[in-house]
C-alpha cells in the first residue's frame, strides 16, 4: 500500500501535465510544417514546382517594400495601441475602484465588449463609421458642425478607425486586470499616508503606481502580444487598405499565402512575426520579473 501511494504521488504531477503536453506536442507539427514551407518556393497553384530555396524567402524580405511598410505599421500600431489602452485602462480601473454610486452596474457594463467576437465588433463599428451621415458617428458629429469623416477611405482615418475599434474591444481586459490588482493592494501604506497628510495625487504617484507596476507590465505584455498579431479587426474593416496603410505582418502573410498563393513567402513572414512576438514577450517578462522583485507588499 505504501509503495502504491508513493507511485501515485510520483505519477500524479505527470498525469496532471499530460493534457498540456499533448497540446504542446500537437502544436509542434504545424509549427514545423510552417518552417518547412518557409524554406521552399511552394506555390498553391503550382505544387509540382516545389523545391527548396533555403533562406531566400527570409533574405528577400529585406528588399520587399511591402514588408518594410508592414513591419513599420505593426510596431507603430502596437506602441500606440498599448499605450492608449493601458493608460485608459488604468484610468477606468481607478474610477471603478472608487466608491461611486452604481459601481457594480458599471463594472458589469464594462465587460460587455469582451462578450462580443472581434469580427462582430469590427463590423458593428464599420457600420457606425459609414463615410456619410448614414453612419451614427458622422451623424452625431454633424450636430457639432463637423463635416463627415471618411473613416476608412483615407490613410490616417483608417489607422485611427482600427485603433478605436481595437481599443473599444480590449480596454475592458486591461481594466479588469488592473481593477483586480487595485482590490488586492494592502491598505497599510494608504493608512500611513493619510496619517502623514498625503493627498490623493501623492498616494497615486508614490503608493498606487509602484505597487501596480507588475500588473501594469503584465497588461502591457498581453496587449503587446495581441497587438503585434492583430488580424480579425483589420481584415473585417480595411483588409489592409487603403494603399496598404493598415497592412501589418499578419495581413501581409495572409495576402501572400492565400490571395497570391505564395505559401513559401507567406510562411517566412509568419515565422518572422513569431520571432518578433517571442522576443518582445521575453523582454517584457524580464521587465515583469524585475518589477515584481522590487514590489514589496
Amino acid at each position: 500500500m505504501t509503495m502504491s501511494r508513493r507511485r501515485r504521488r510520483v505519477l500524479l504531477p505527470y498525469a496532471l501535465m499530460a493534457p498540456a503536453l499533448v497540446l504542446l506536442v500537437g502544436m509542434i507539427y504545424p509549427f514545423g510544417l510552417g518552417v518547412y514551407y518557409s524554406l521552399t518556393n511552394y506555390w498553391l497553384q503550382y505544387p509540382k514546382r516545389f523545391r527548396f530555396i533555403w533562406f531566400d524567402n527570409y533574405i528577400n524580405l529585406v528588399g520587399e517594400p511591402l514588408f518594410l511598410r508592414a513591419l513599420e505599421f505593426t510596431i507603430g500600431f502596437t506602441v500606440v495601441a498599448v499605450a492608449v489602452q493601458v493608460g485608459l485602462g488604468l484610468a477606468v480601473a481607478l474610477f471603478l475602484h472608487a466608491r461611486i454610486p452604481g459601481r457594480a452596474v458599471l463594472r458589469a457594463l464594462m465587460l460587455m465588449p469582451l462578450m462580443i467576437p472581434p469580427v462582430i465588433t469590427a463590423l458593428m463599428w464599420k457600420i457606425m463609421m459609414a463615410s456619410t451621415n448614414a453612419g451614427i458617428l458622422n451623424y452625431m458629429l454633424s450636430f457639432l458642425g463637423i463635416d463627415p469623416i471618411n473613416w476608412f477611405g483615407s490613410t490616417q482615418g483608417a489607422v485611427v478607425s482600427v485603433l478605436i475599434i481595437d481599443t473599444w474591444g480590449n480596454l475592458p481586459f486591461v481594466s479588469l486586470i488592473l481593477l483586480g490588482a487595485l482590490q488586492a493592494l494592502p491598505t497599510e501604506p494608504y493608512e500611513a499616508a493619510v496619517v502623514d497628510g498625503a493627498g490623493p495625487a501623492a498616494m497615486l504617484r508614490y503608493i498606487t503606481l509602484p505597487l501596480l507596476a507588475p500588473f501594469i507590465v503584465l497588461a502591457v505584455t498581453f496587449r503587446t502580444m495581441d497587438s503585434l498579431r492583430i488580424f480579425d479587426v483589420i481584415y473585417a474593416t480595411t483588409q489592409g487598405g487603403p494603399n496598404d496603410a493598415t497592412t501589418n505582418l499578419q495581413i501581409m502573410a495572409y495576402q501572400f499565402s492565400f490571395q497570391w498563393y505564395q505559401m513559401g513567402k507567406g510562411m517566412a513572414q509568419v515565422i518572422v512575426l513569431l520571432l518578433l512576438v517571442v522576443l518582445v514577450s521575453y523582454l517584457l517578462l524580464r521587465l515583469w520579473n524585475r518589477a515584481a522583485e522590487r514590489t514589496v507588499y
